[in-house]
């Protein structure tokens, strides 16, 4: 087993982020739960089916369980009501812990949900999916979608602990699990040429047990490094934004079709697309996002743009949490292994040489 502490000096925050096998069925070895007044688990059907009997032989204790829908279903105002009507009835107290088990949607309801029930309870993440293993389960952002608009309403709410159990990977469905390799490989892009080339120097489903620990340590070094600098996205946290920019926007759009878009899968194509601006503003080579592209396609993600009307998906853009005043700052590479978050690109639709992708071009 892994552990790497993520600490916050501002806030005196310090957890564990535990990594390895059989963790889900050990985890009342690693969360003290005697302290507890009552455990509550929210959790999607598949997911209990597959792991709750589980869980429940780690805890070892009486669980309050709640059902929410699964994936973006569950990051809606309706799911967060629900979690906090169960723990009211449940009458849940300060001294109550909440166990979020499921992917990054899960755990982002969940989560903001716990930050304001009681202005924030105690929760334990239990991330099921690689992306929610290697990304969404550290720094603790949590959110819902709101208004056609993704993770506009949330809090910043970190877990006392979290809990990855690679066993859970056996179970996803290949595209999900190749969904996660885009957070992955983001974390090498924009810090760590070296981590890069392991994470694609084979498929998803080649890597083995120790090998995906291994993959998931480094994702989780990568980003608590830029966390604990920058909890709040003042500054360097802003890095990890690359590729979601334009990601969130297409993954909101693809929402509204019969063929929605994972994340992962968004982000992978918002991260070429990214690329492809920074080589037109001068900051990276010739040549840098067709090497952001081969690195994604090794791994099996999309590349090509969806064909979304070039207003829609810079209303969702300029609508984006992430853009102030009517401006987007940029999180764009310098080169493989480096970038720099805050660029404002003037004219990016009407300026003929600069342009997104041909879907924008005149």
């Amino acid at each position: 087993m892994e552990t790497i502490t993520l600490a916050i000096p501002q806030k005196t925050i310090h957890y564990p982020i535990f990594i390895g096998r059989d963790l889900i069925g050990k985890i009342g070895e690693l969360i003290d739960m005697n302290q507890r007044s009552s455990v509550g688990v929210i959790t999607d059907k598949t997911i209990s089916e597959l792991w709750l009997p589980r869980l429940r032989s780690g805890v070892g204790c009486e669980m309050k369980v709640t059902i929410v829908p699964s994936g973006e279903n569950a990051k809606t105002v309706e799911s967060v009501l629900q979690i906090l009507d169960a723990l009211q009835t449940a009458r849940f107290d300060r001294s109550s812990l909440l166990i979020t088990m499921g992917g990054g949607a899960i755990g982002d309801a969940a989560g903001f949900a716990a930050s304001v029930y009681m202005r924030g309870l105690s929760y334990v993440y239990v991330p099921t999916t690689l992306l929610s293993q290697a990304d969404a389960s550290i720094g603790g952002k949590t959110g819902i979608d709101f208004g056609g608009v993704k993770n506009s309403v949330g809090a910043i709410h970190q877990p006392i602990a979290v809990v990855t159990d690679v066993e859970t990977l056996a179970t996803l469905p290949d595209r999900e699990l190749i969904s996660g390799f885009a957070e992955v490989i983001k974390h090498g892009i924009i810090a760590d040429a070296e981590y890069l080339a392991f994470v694609t120097s084979k498929k998803p489903r080649e890597f083995s047990c120790d090998e995906l620990i291994t993959v998931i340590k480094g994702s989780c070094e990568i980003k608590r490094s830029v966390v604990e600098k920058d909890e709040r996205e003042k500054g360097a946290r802003r890095l990890l934004n690359f590729g979601h920019t334009i990601g969130h926007a297409i993954e909101a759009l693809s929402l509204e079709t019969d063929t929605p878009l994972l994340h992962g899968e968004a982000i992978a194509i918002g991260m070429v697309e990214e690329a492809r601006i920074s080589e037109r503003v001068g900051l990276l080579q010739k040549g840098g996002a067709a090497l952001v592209a081969e690195m994604l396609e090794k791994v099996e993600l999309p590349t090509a743009m969806p064909k979304f009307p070039r207003e829609r998906i810079m209303e969702k853009i300029e609508s984006d949490k992430k853009s102030a005043g009517g401006k987007v700052g940029w999180t764009l590479l310098k080169r493989i292994g480096e970038a720099v978050a805050g660029v404002e690109v003037e004219n990016l639709v009407k300026k003929p040489s600069i342009h997104i992708c041909q879907t924008f071009s005149s």
